[in-house]
């Protein structure tokens, strides 16, 4: 580390503080107790750097409001608890965050996210920068030597530790992956294009190699006797650039990104320009012309949008970010004007203009180390800014509000055409909602990475259902995603397969006739001598209107049943198309209390849909020493109750991967292994068995997907979207 602080000075020194904090301060403290920066400098620049990430945390959250931190944390079940302890101690925990591992970044967006007044909070975030910069410094400054050995060795355990984790999660990926590869043989010739955008990384690799290591003496040589030399010595730093470049828009090519083509092309170009210029790299230059004539040939397949927000800030940073570097650049040689060697014409200005923001050679001559030091920070500095506006332009396309649709339209839509059950879960706010159709369909959607998961059918009537479909696809094509619709009905596939969509079935819900719904007869027998057996132990059901008649007591033994219900649980709170537990929600939703006396043994809440003519499954929590069969007779009565008020149809939900038996293909095979393995992780065969007492009618739900290539990211997406923690909380967990 104190090489790069040596070399660069104060600036590495910014950058690391706002990065890293104590490391890069300890070090530059030290080094300042050796004479070579001066004390009070390194904590004024650490106060500054601090303070701005800071700063930029925030704002960040601030932008975004309460709701997002409600969204992103508020199924945690501590969560009222530390927004309560925020919103009473913000100012407290503000001063003490910098000294509070593993919160210094969730106190200041915390107190964006809760609102704290931006004056207030700089205040605040200022004198907290100098209570932990000026004791830090002071501490590297008098026992730098100690301190750093110390943070060194943690530092180094701490990086051990990392890589042990990520090759463990390798091998685990590595060992499922290949357990389950039938979807390698559902391939097309197409999917290797896939392929391309790596092998375009691969050339940003070979550009960062040949900008490091210098060429053969041979061939520069060669080159001296029809080329200049300095040609190829000032290409260095372009090929830098060039290889960056090209690391950076691999992600961008693989969601095709139009603006990531262009990049990509313009990189190609230039690498195989500079590899014959800096030494006859003829093998290097013939991979680079390959992948160049590959991005022209293929041109027409990179068509989707850069973020738009993304755009705006790169643009306004644009000129900041440029007379920032100027304003370093003019004070820093102003202030060293006596340690250059000037050539005619050349000032600080010009020289800050050429260096920094063009990155040309210098027409100023360093007398001195220190000199040399600050020209070479002064030209990091100016590509720092460039990579930085070339990650904004390069982003994904972020959608900024999580409901696009205006309410009232959503919930008219959804009353006149929410014939299936999964309706009801598509139109939460946990989903995007885009109008279709001439604003006559909606579909309610989520996004992982590149993958747009659909919840359910679009919402559209018979005439206008492939119109919302086609436009839902092209929807996806534009901003770079892969579209899919998880869990789509078996009479909607023919509409799918007509559009070149493939399907997969994935599950069965469990359909109930309310109007002949009886626990006499011989198909519900099993059912109806478990209920009558559950009885004789003193349980009722009732209906609990929460919005008419709240009851403290009933609401606090409802949120001890879920937490722990969700303990025994080894995915914890799901979502996507599981009902997410909150007493709030409660209130727009009939619910039903399994009771012993005035204790609540077990509860569960429905979902109305079909404009309140069928009710769907929402939650379902019992207590962890209910007695067997609670579930049983819970939902039998409240399927009896429900039957009394008029309700036409009942939905159980689904059943995953349920009644695949007999498969015809891999992927099929690869489902019904995963059925029989999945059971011990979250119970959906248990899951299957017990809805299947009900007697219901059976219908097959699918996922809808455009090519077998397409699956393993779909399956990552789906952990995502159902689980907050994703893939890492279900191998952790596992």
């Amino acid at each position: 580390m104190e090489p790069f602080l040596i070399k660069y000075g104060y600036f590495f020194l910014f950058l690391g503080v706002a990065v890293e904090g104590e490391a890069f301060l300890l070090a530059a403290s030290f080094l300042a107790h050796k004479g070579i920066f001066a004390l009070p400098w390194v904590i004024l620049t650490a106060i500054v750097a601090n303070c701005i990430a800071d700063q930029s945390y925030y704002l960040m959250a601030r932008t975004r409001g309460r709701s997002w931190l409600q969204a992103r944390f508020g199924h945690h079940i501590a969560f009222q608890r530390v927004v309560n302890l925020m919103e009473r101690y913000a100012t407290w925990l503000l001063l003490g965050s910098r000294f509070a591992i593993g919160f210094r970044i969730i106190i200041p967006a915390a107190c964006g996210a809760l609102g704290m007044p931006a004056l207030r909070f700089s205040m605040i975030n200022l004198l907290a920068g100098v209570l932990w910069a000026v004791p830090t410094g002071l501490l590297g400054f008098y026992f730098g030597s100690a301190a750093e050995r110390f943070l060194s060795g943690v530092k180094r355990y701490e990086i051990w530790v990392v890589l042990i984790l990520l090759l463990m999660s390798v091998v685990v990926l590595l060992v499922r992956h290949f357990r389950h590869t039938e979807w390698i043989e559902d391939l097309k010739l197409t999917d290797l294009h896939k392929l391309a955008p790596y092998l375009i990384g691969f050339m940003g690799l070979i550009n960062l190699s040949s900008a490091i290591w210098p060429r053969h003496g041979g061939s520069m040589r060669a080159l001296e006797s029809w080329l200049p030399l300095e040609v190829s010595q000032h290409s260095r730093p372009l090929m830098l650039f060039a290889g960056v470049a090209l690391l950076q828009v691999t992600r961008s090519l693989t969601r095709r990104k139009e603006l990531g083509w262009y990049l990509a092309t313009i990189a190609l170009l230039v690498s195989l320009l500079l590899h014959i210029a800096r030494g006859f790299d003829l093998h290097h230059s013939l991979v680079a012309a390959l992948l160049l004539t590959y991005l022209i040939y293929f041109r027409r397949r990179f068509y989707a949008r850069s973020d738009p927000a993304s755009m705006r800030l790169a643009l306004f940073m644009a000129p900041v970010l440029e007379l920032t570097v100027l304003a370093y650049g003019t004070i820093g040689l102003s202030h060293l004007h006596e340690r250059f060697t000037w050539n005619p014409g050349a000032n600080p200005l010009s020289e800050a203009f050429r260096c920094g923001v063009l990155t040309l050679a210098p027409n100023t001559v360093p007398a001195t180390r220190h000199a040399a030091h600050f020209l070479g920070s002064l030209q990091i500095t100016g590509w720092i800014a460039r990579l930085y506006l070339l990650i904004l332009v390069l982003r994904p396309v972020i959608l900024r509000s999580r409901v696009e649709a205006p309410p009232e339209t959503i919930d008219r839509i959804f009353k006149t055409h929410s014939q299936k059950s999964l309706s009801a879960f598509a139109i939460q706010s946990d989903k995007h909602h885009l109008l279709l159709a001439h604003n006559r369909g909606l579909v309610g959607y989520a996004t992982r990475g590149a993958i747009a998961l659909a919840c359910g059918d679009p919402l559209a009537s018979e005439e206008d259902f492939l119109t919302a479909v086609r436009e839902y696809l092209e929807f996806c094509r534009k901003n770079g995603w892969t579209p899919c619709i998880y869990e789509g009905a078996e009479d909607r596939l023919a509409a799918y397969h007509s559009l070149g969509l493939r399907s997969l079935k994935i599950a069965e819900e469990a359909i109930l006739d309310l109007q002949a719904f009886s626990l006499a007869g011989g198909k519900r027998a099993n059912l109806r001598a478990m209920v009558n057996k559950v009885l004789k132990c003193g349980m009722s059901v009732r209906a609990y209107d929460r919005k008419s008649a709240p009851d403290p007591a009933l609401d606090e033994q409802l949120e001890a049943i879920s937490q722990e219900w969700l303990a025994e649980k080894a995915l914890g709170e799901m979502g996507f198309t599981i009902g997410r537990f909150s007493l709030e929600a409660l209130e727009r939703i009939p619910v039903f209390l399994a009771m012993i006396g005035d204790n609540v043994e077990a509860f569960c809440s429905w979902l109305p849909y079909q404009n309140g003519r069928a009710v769907v499954l929402d939650l379902m929590r019992k207590r962890k020493e209910a007695v067997a069969g609670t579930m049983d007779v819970l939902l039998a009565h409240s399927l009896l109750q429900l039957q009394a008020t008029g309700i036409a149809q009942a939905s159980l939900g689904n059943a995953p991967l349920a009644n695949v038996s007999e498969p015809r293909g891999p992927l099929e095979k690869g489902v019904a292994l995963l059925f029989e393995h999945m059971n011990a992780f979250y119970g959906y065969k248990n899951l299957f068995q017990f809805k299947k007492k009900f007697a219901p009618r059976w219908e097959g739900r699918y996922l809808v997907y455009p090519t077998g290539a397409d699956l393993p990211g779909v399956a990552y997406a789906l952990t995502g979207v159902h689980s907050s923690g994703g893939l890492l909380q279900l191998l952790l967990r596992r």
